[in-house]
């Protein structure tokens, strides 16, 4: 499909990144092998969201992982509990609880992504090194834009990260 022009275009985005998400979140899921982490999906959503976003308010994580705080504060409270996330009371305002990973978490994480380096090339031995290339550049745009995006909109919605 060709590029379209103003709401066409955007439109268009959105279906693609739709028929985009189950390969996506089959591959993000298989980062944290249910054998070696022990996540579930949401606990996998919310250290994700923490690596990047580095520390939250338990609100806005639940926003930003699109589930509801009740979901939100059983799956943080699960991953206190594990050691892998720390929830600590904003000095400033008391009714406030800060969310971030803690160096076990981080450590998870990395070692989830080592893990992906070593298993995940086998599954891509099909990509030549131009295409495995052009992927990268265009993933790495895409989650620029849409990181923008995601910004803009948490901006409009009033979430400060």
């Amino acid at each position: 499909m060709s590029a379209k022009k103003g709401d066409d275009i955007q439109a268009e985005c959105f279906v693609k990144l739709c028929e985009m998400y189950p390969i996506y979140r089959r591959v993000i899921c298989k980062l944290f092998d249910a054998k070696e982490f022990r996540f579930t999906k949401t606990q996998q959503m919310i250290i994700m969201t923490l690596w990047l976003y580095k520390k939250t308010s338990l609100s806005q994580l639940a926003t930003l992982i699109s589930t509801s705080n009740e979901q939100a504060t059983r799956a943080v409270g699960q991953l206190v509990k594990m050691g892998y996330v720390t929830r600590e009371r904003n000095e400033e305002n008391r009714r406030l609880a800060e969310i971030q990973l803690t160096p076990k978490a981080e450590e998870a994480v990395m070692e989830s992504q080592k893990m992906v380096r070593e298993r995940f090339p086998n599954s891509l031995a099909h990509f030549s090194d131009k295409d495995a290339a052009e992927l990268y550049d265009s993933l790495s745009r895409a989650g620029e834009i849409l990181m923008k995006a995601e910004r803009e909109l948490l901006a409009v919605e009033d979430i400060d990260v």
